[in-house]
Formats: structure tokens, C-alpha cells, sequence
């Protein structure tokens, strides 16, 4: 029986420092039958374009260094791999963007904002 789940069988990396994602994040995108893979900011820029991930999408931690980001995204824009940034929780004052946590709201969000009709390769 085909899963009507739109992440089902794909791969999802998830960069950022240490704890990000946390398990029950991982464990929320399972359920949902994404295959997701975790990856170290210093690993994708020790690395850089060097670095060949078989994926399709990624969710990159807002709270990494600035050259480490445009290095991600410079290396995601060539292969048109879509992609967003992401906070792990909720925060008062940033009350705007994506929020990677194991809520379904979140999931759903990113989800439609990585694969949706209207998703573009940029976010």
C-alpha cells in the first residue's frame, strides 16, 4: 500500500550543531516514513562542495555561522535541492519562519514549503 505521506521514502538532511534535531524530531519525520539524516555544520564545511549528499531536501539550523550558511546554501542552490531554515522550538520574539519541532503544524509546514505545488528551491 503506497503511503499518502508527501515525505515518504525521501531523504531529509538536517545540518546543525550538536542536538540539532532533537530525537523526538527524528522520530516525528520516521513516522511519517522520511528518511532523515543528521550532518554537522562543521562536517558540510570542512567538506563543502566536496560533499555529496544523496538527499532531497534539506533543513538547515538558523543558528549557525554566517559562512557556513551561505556555503550550504551556495552548494544547494547549484544541485536545485530545496531547502529551508529552521529554529528548533518556539521563540516569543521571532514570531515568523519555520519551526523544526515534532508538532504536526511544524512538519506540515515545512513539508508544503520544501514539496508543495508552490515550493520553490530558495526559502
Amino acid at each position: 500500500m503506497k503511503s499518502l505521506s508527501p515525505v515518504a521514502g525521501k531523504t531529509i538532511v538536517i545540518i546543525g550543531e550538536a542536538g540539532f534535531p532533537s530525537d523526538g524530531v527524528k522520530k516525528a519525520w520516521a513516522a511519517r516514513q522520511a528518511v532523515v539524516v543528521t550532518s554537522s555544520v562543521d562536517i558540510v564545511t570542512m567538506h563543502g562542495s566536496n560533499e555529496t549528499w544523496a538527499c532531497d531536501a534539506a533543513i538547515i539550523d538558523i543558528s549557525i555561522p554566517d559562512e557556513a550558511m551561505l556555503t550550504m546554501n551556495e552548494w544547494l542552490e547549484t544541485r536545485r535541492i530545496p531547502f529551508v531554515f529552521a529554529r528548533q522550538g518556539r521563540a516569543e520574539a521571532l514570531s515568523a519562519g519555520f519551526v523544526l519541532s515534532d508538532r504536526a503544524a511544524d512538519i506540515n509546514t515545512i513539508v508544503e514549503a520544501l514539496f508543495g505545488s508552490g515550493a520553490g528551491y530558495y526559502h
